[in-house]
């Protein structure tokens, strides 16, 4: 039997410390650089040996140095804010309730991370 290579694409876990090291500096707030590159450090360490350990094939950094995907090009190349207006997908034009309630889903999740990572 062959055996299928297995691998995985996004952000891993963090650890507290470091979603809270991720959010100050992508809020601008000061923070000391060489504990950020250290707990990034860490936190992958930890990471490639947990998907070492459960047989992951091709290992990644989990992305541990980067808040999410969407602000990695920003942070890197002028003339990207990061932000935009998302529009709903055309399909749920004929289901406004469902669409409402999507929406209103939505943004009750973001107030929640909000509110979890503010704390």
């Amino acid at each position: 039997m062959t055996k299928i290579k297995t691998t995985h694409v996004g952000s891993l876990p963090r650890s507290n410390e470091l979603s809270d090291l991720l959010f100050k500096k992508d809020k601008k707030e000061k923070i000391d650089l060489d504990n950020f590159d250290a707990v990034v450090k860490k936190d992958v360490k930890k990471i490639v040996k947990k998907q070492i350990d459960i047989g992951v094939d091709f290992i990644s950094d989990g992305e541990m140095s980067k808040i999410s995907y969407a602000t990695y090009v920003k942070d890197r190349i002028d003339g990207f804010s990061g932000e935009s207006e998302r529009k709903a997908p055309r399909d749920l034009d004929d289901f406004p309730t469902f669409k409402e309630r999507i929406a209103r889903q939505v943004e009750h999740q973001l107030i929640q991370d909000l509110a979890v990572h503010m704390n």
